[in-house]
């Protein structure tokens, strides 16, 4: 890449965009020709997909190239954003995410269950080890983890996860019309590998990487993590209307 490829990233579902940290630190290691941007959600008001997507598309460079990064929560938006067909737009880079309600364990009807209370009290430890963080993480992360989402209102963060599970954005992927990678975590407790099989069969096209890592792939793995995504990167600014197929190390 001649010139800089702004990066803009959308966090999962907390919405701050602080836990990226480490990932912004490693590709900013990995390469000086991507500026990442990390775009942040208000965190006192419950605003569904498509309020975030106005907010998100009044962001959206107004010339040269750039990508969108959708991680978790916010995959369903990257593909609702690369839709609206905006100019300068090479590539949307999927991390750990879904375009249905992942959790088959909570029905999409269970959304009327999800109340603030799910978000006044931190999770147990067992739990963000299982589904966010592995049982390898240590405390710092579990703290770093829970502090984090004690400064978004429990209101906000129920909001987004009916959100999570009412969503249907398959049409979206089939439609996006630029290059996508799909960054997995063989880990991954929340989002199951059969989530990664029906995203393939809608997309056969879709460029995939799994990585070794819990659920916070790009805050658990970030070298790793900025290594395959500044090659698909790379590759899409290049030659924007391709895509390779196949899924190096796909469970």
């Amino acid at each position: 890449m001649t010139a800089p490829l702004r990066l803009l990233l959308l966090p999962g579902l907390d919405g701050t965009g602080a836990l990226f940290a480490p990932f912004l630190e490693a590709l900013s290691a990995e390469s000086d020709g991507i500026a990442p941007e990390v775009v942040s959600y208000p965190a006192d008001r419950a605003l569904d997909y498509g309020a975030l997507e106005e907010l998100v598309a009044a962001r959206l460079p107004a010339g040269g190239p750039y990508a969108l990064l959708g991680e978790s929560f916010s995959g369903p938006l990257a593909l609702r954003l690369a839709c609206r067909r905006p100019g300068g737009l090479v590539a949307v880079v999927l991390v750990a995410t879904f375009v249905t309600n992942p959790v088959w364990l909570v029905p999409s009807l269970a959304r009327h269950l999800v109340g603030p209370w799910l978000f006044r009290r931190r999770a147990p430890e067992l739990v963000s080890r299982r589904y966010l963080v592995g049982a390898g993480a240590s405390a710092e992360w579990l703290e770093r983890v829970a502090a984090n989402v004690e400064t978004v209102d429990p209101a906000v963060m129920a909001a987004r996860v009916r959100e999570v599970l009412s969503v249907d954005a398959r049409g979206l992927l089939q439609r996006c019309a630029v290059p996508l990678l799909y960054l997995g975590a063989a880990g991954d407790a929340l989002v199951p590998p059969r989530v990664l099989r029906e995203l393939r069969r809608l997309r056969p096209d879709l460029e995939c990487v799994t990585v070794d890592a819990p659920h916070l792939v790009l805050q658990l793995a970030p070298e790793a993590s900025a290594r395959a995504i500044e090659g698909f990167l790379r590759r899409a600014a290049a030659r924007p209307e391709s895509a390779a197929p196949g899924c190096p190390g796909d469970p």
